[in-house]
């Protein structure tokens, strides 16, 4: 067994490269209306630039799953990083709507490593029992860097320019990949990062992952949880604040400001309580299996109180209501990641990307369905229960994926 110091600073390298592949992506969103000021671009260009990032990123999660398995993942991740950040640094060159486009693409392609790289790491590094933790810690990175992400990019804006703003956060990467090959080049880790002759043999002897995975009945469960998850969690993330405005009557400011923070503040507690309440039941000798269905149960209830949103009369209630809402997804966005690296042993990034892949699709769609039924109904009424139903049907779905006790996970047979 590694030290505890090696397992949880690996991890808290991955916590910070989650930050990164935030602030790089956020950097648009919150430069958007310097952008279209200076450069003439419309709200139409501006929805194809945010959506052709959501284009790559789903569409490469497929392609970096298999390198990720087959390579190095030290060094892959590595590359990653210092690809996005570069992507990052030089859409500051950018001098049009054109140019905008082509680097927000590259920006998808290249940052659809991290979540298939983090967790075969994490898959790799901890025991299952810890499993759930370390991903809640690395993955509440994004909601970090979406709490300090305007500050940070607008504070850069206005001591010099959008331009610059680019550079600086794609900079971090640069800074970051130095530290990461420094510190994880030890030779004890070796075996953490490398693919071993006999894994490439089971690898090259099991035939086709997809295949297999299609045949999977525990594929299609965590399938069905990731797909549901995704459009809730976007749904949080990104509507919110339109929420409030048009529901409640916020218009920007500290007010909202405070709102917001205290929902990425509970979506950021929802990802460590998750990791932090199954080791806390498995240590008072509860199995691993129960554990993990208790927490996915408290997840659930917790995001069921965005059912009672559209009828609290005062906003405050529905700060509370909502707060509550945002733990429990921050719950379930832990567990559905130790999900997603139990499905396979020898493919988990592959398994991971291949899912991550679909729910960023269902969740960019689920996206354009919120504003076509919030326009035609003048309500976010639908939004609000869909959440609920949605994370109810996701407990039926983990339920069933926690029969297979995660200490005995062997590879996806046919």
């Amino acid at each position: 067994m590694r030290s505890s110091w090696a397992k949880w600073g690996i991890c808290s390298l991955l916590f910070l490269a989650t930050i990164l592949n935030y602030l790089n992506r956020q950097t648009l969103s919150i430069l958007a209306p310097t952008l279209q000021h200076q450069m003439h671009i419309g709200n139409e260009a501006l929805g194809w630039l945010f959506a052709i990032f959501y284009y790559s990123y789903t569409l490469f999660h497929l392609v970096v799953g298999p390198v990720l398995d087959r390579f190095n993942v030290r060094w892959c991740f590595a590359i990653a990083v210092f690809g996005w950040s570069l992507v990052s640094g030089m859409t500051g060159l950018a001098t049009g709507f054109a140019g905008l486009l082509v680097f927000r693409f590259l920006l998808g392609v290249m940052e659809a490593a991290n979540w298939p790289a983090s967790l075969r790491i994490v898959a790799r590094v901890f025991p299952p029992k810890e499993r759930t933790l370390a991903t809640g810690f690395f993955t509440s990175g994004s909601s970090v860097a979406a709490l300090i992400a305007p500050g940070v990019i607008l504070a850069i804006l206005a001591a010099s320019s959008w331009r610059w703003a680019f550079v600086a956060v794609g900079s971090l990467g640069f800074v970051w990949v130095a530290i990461w090959l420094f510190s994880t080049r030890r030779p004890e880790l070796a075996t953490v990062w490398s693919v071993s002759q006999v894994e490439r043999q089971e690898i090259q002897g099991q035939g086709n992952i997809y295949v297999r995975m299609i045949r999977s009945s525990q594929f299609w469960y965590v399938f069905v949880v990731v797909i549901l998850l995704n459009p809730c969690f976007y749904y949080t993330v990104n509507w919110l604040p339109t929420y409030f405005a048009q529901e409640r009557g916020l218009a920007p400011g500290r007010q909202l400001g405070w709102i917001l923070t205290l929902s990425y503040l509970a979506l950021d507690l929802g990802n460590i309580a998750c990791g932090t309440l199954v080791l806390g039941l498995t240590r008072r000798s509860y199995p691993l299996k129960s554990a993990r269905r208790i927490v996915c149960l408290v997840g659930t209830v917790a995001a069921g109180a965005c059912a009672l949103v559209p009828f609290v009369k005062t906003t405050s209630g529905a700060v509370i209501a909502l707060v509550a809402a945002n733990f429990g997804l921050g719950i379930w966005d832990a567990m559905s990641l130790t999900m997603e690296q139990e499905v396979s042993d020898t493919h988990i990034a592959t398994a991971a990307g291949t899912l991550s892949a679909f729910g960023s699709l269902v969740g960019a769609l689920a996206m354009w369905a919120v504003g076509l039924i919030t326009q035609r109904t003048g309500s976010f009424k639908i939004p609000m229960l869909s959440v609920a139903v949605a994370m109810a049907v996701c407990a039926v779905a983990g339920w069933a994926v926690t029969r297979r006790v995660p200490e005995l996970v062997q590879e996806v047979k046919g």
